[in-house]
Parts: C-alpha cells; structure tokens; sequence
C-alpha cells in the first residue's frame, strides 16, 4: 500500500520503512533498502611446506554488513526533478573491528528530461561498463531519436581509489536495429586508460543470446588487455538457465575498476577480473519450489597463467535459498566452496552466509 502524506522531508525519511513501495510526500518520492548481512568463512591456505608434512592452515572469520540505502526524488517542474541519495554502510567483514556506519551521499544530481534529451547535473553513478560501482561529479547527457540513443559525459572527481582524482569522460551509442539490440561505449580516464566496448544482444526462440568484447589501453603498456564473452539465457519450464563463457588475453583482463563490472562474472570468491589468459566458465540455474521459497545453484571455473604457469586454476560452486517473508522482503541462506591452485599452492575458501532484505 502507499501512504500519500504531508510531512517534513526529515519526518518522511524516518517514517519511510512502514511502506511496502516508494512514500509520497507532495511532489517528493521516497525508495531504498535496508540489508543486513551476517556470515562465517573459512580459509585453508598452506604453504608448499606445510603441504608436504600434512599440515593445513585453517582461518575462521566472521562477518557482519549493514547496508542502509534511501533515495528522494524531489520533482520540480514537469522537466527538472532533483535527486538525493544517502547510503549509511559497514562491512565488518574477516574480523575488520566494528565501527559506526558512514553516511554518505552517493546521488546529488539534478535531472532533465524534455523531448529525447535527459541530462544529469551533479553527482551521481559513473554509468559505464568499466565504471558501474563508482561515484562522480559530473555531467551526463543523452539525446533519443527513435530506436538509437547517444550519450556522453564527463567527470571532473569521483570516489574511485583506482581511478584516482582523473577526469572520467564517456561516449556511446545505444539503440536497436531489426532483433539486435546493440552498445558501443568509449570510456577515458585522464593519464590511466581508454576502454572500448561492443554489446550485442538478440532473442532466438524465447533465449537471449549475447556477445560483449573490451579492450583497455593503459598508459602502462603492461596492464593492456580485452575481455570477450559470450552469454545465453533462458527457460526450460520453470527453471532459469544461465551459461557465460569469458576469455581474456595473455596481458590481462579488459577492467578499469571493480569485479562487479558487466564485463566479467562474480559468485562469492570467484571471479575473472584481471586475471591473465584465462578461461573461464560460469552456469548458473534457479527454480522456485513453492510460491515463497526459491533455489539458485551457481558454478564458475576459471584455468589462467597469472604467474608464468599455465595451470593456475580456480572454481567455486555455490547453493542459495530465497525465502520471500513478505511482498518487499526476502531472506537469503547461501553456501559457497572456492578452491584456487597458483603455483601448485591450493586454497580452499568457504561461507555460510544468511542476509534479510527490505525494500521500499
């Protein structure tokens, strides 16, 4: 149910948990989430020595998250609409000591929106294939005509440690021809890198199939590197299927910044992002089995040369359970097992992880 009231934006906020869907206050809107996670992992790393006598080196560590998201959009005109996002996020994760949440603002952006033209002012989320967890302070414009979109955009600061205080600046092209669906995007950062990515995306009888290829040229010749891959998604009866093949060449994975980009995969402890001529190989399969209760099962492999032997590998399966409490609410139950080889040194990796989720 929505709530429509008249209140204080500072009373809207605090008030903003009892609605199952965005809280309307004149012409402000609220949505956001509140996440609480808590886990147990264990680690087996030993060395080449204690390998041979028969010793393991086991690791216990426990983990707590608590992530508080809350979005206003402040609608000004039939054009301009003014957006604030708060985040208040800890992550006491492998025995990090506790510490109050940060609050930070992560949207503080004006937004227009007239004819096919869409601009934002401010700062907000470097939307880019290489740049999908950052923040920056910037402009980003987009203009629509028909099927095709263009965009383009620059960042003068953002929050990124890989990305330093350099300019970020993006172009693409965006759209559809015949039953493509298709992204072109330039990505520049100031004196570090220039990416280049193609996506292509279609439906063949009820799949959708896709190909996504980056290339990074680094100022530092050593770091250059592409990513391809090739995806394909569907149905059979009440099961989702999801297959990904990832290669990446000899000098290094095509990403300019985090793991959860879209040019590579990531289960718990698995993923392809800056690893050396690799291949890697990720399925993924989720049914629901009652009206509440939902499973996903996830499997990744990856065999690479990241220290001049060609047999370093990794793997990761992982079992995950849904439980919808309520309408905006689920509880998740997830167990995931990681085994990397470098160097003929193995590590085992596991967590038993169990978070609640509550969106409005």
């Amino acid at each position: 149910m929505k709530n429509i009231i008249k209140m204080s934006l500072a009373a809207a906020v605090a008030v903003a948990g009892i609605s199952t869907s965005a809280v309307a206050v004149d012409n402000v809107t609220f949505s956001g989430k509140l996440y609480v996670e808590n886990h147990l992992s264990t680690t087996s790393n030993p060395t080449a020595a204690q390998t041979t006598a028969g010793i393991t080196a086991d690791e216990t560590a426990s983990g707590f998250e608590v992530d508080f998201d809350v979005t206003g959009k402040m609608k000004i005109s039939d054009t301009l609409t003014a957006v604030v996002g708060i985040e208040a996020d800890t992550d006491q994760n492998e025995n990090v000591s506790y510490t109050n949440q940060t609050v930070t603002v992560d949207d503080a952006y004006f937004a227009y929106a007239n004819n096919g033209v869409a601009v934002k002012f401010g700062k907000q989320g470097i939307s880019t294939p290489t740049t999908d967890a950052e923040f920056g302070q910037g402009t980003l414009a987009s203009y629509t005509m028909g099927s095709i979109t263009a965009v383009g955009a620059h960042f003068t600061n953002n929050n990124s440690s890989t990305l330093g205080t350099n300019d970020v600046s993006a172009v693409a092209l965006l759209g559809t021809t015949g039953p493509v669906n298709f992204e072109l995007w330039r990505v520049g950062v100031q004196t570090k890198s220039e990416n280049m990515t193609a996506v292509v995306s279609t439906k063949v009888a009820g799949w959708t199939l896709g190909a996504r290829h980056a290339t990074t040229d680094y100022d530092d010749a050593t770091k250059d590197g592409s990513t391809t891959i090739i995806s394909a998604s569907g149905k059979i009866g009440t099961v989702g299927l999801t297959a990904l093949a990832i290669k990446t060449d000899k000098d290094n994975a095509a990403f300019v910044t985090d793991a959860s980009s879209k040019n590579t995969a990531e289960l718990t402890y698995f993923t392809a992002k800056g690893l050396k001529d690799a291949s890697a190989y990720v399925a993924i399969a989720s049914m629901p089995l009652t009206d509440v209760v939902s499973a996903t099962v996830k499997f990744g492999t990856v065999q690479f040369d990241q220290t001049g032997n060609d047999s370093d590998s990794a793997s990761e399966v992982v079992a995950q359970l849904n439980y919808k409490l309520a309408a905006s609410t689920t509880l998740t139950a997830r167990y995931s097992d990681y085994t990397q080889e470098i160097k003929s040194v193995t590590t085992d990796k596991a967590q038993a992880r169990i978070d609640l989720t509550y969106k409005f």
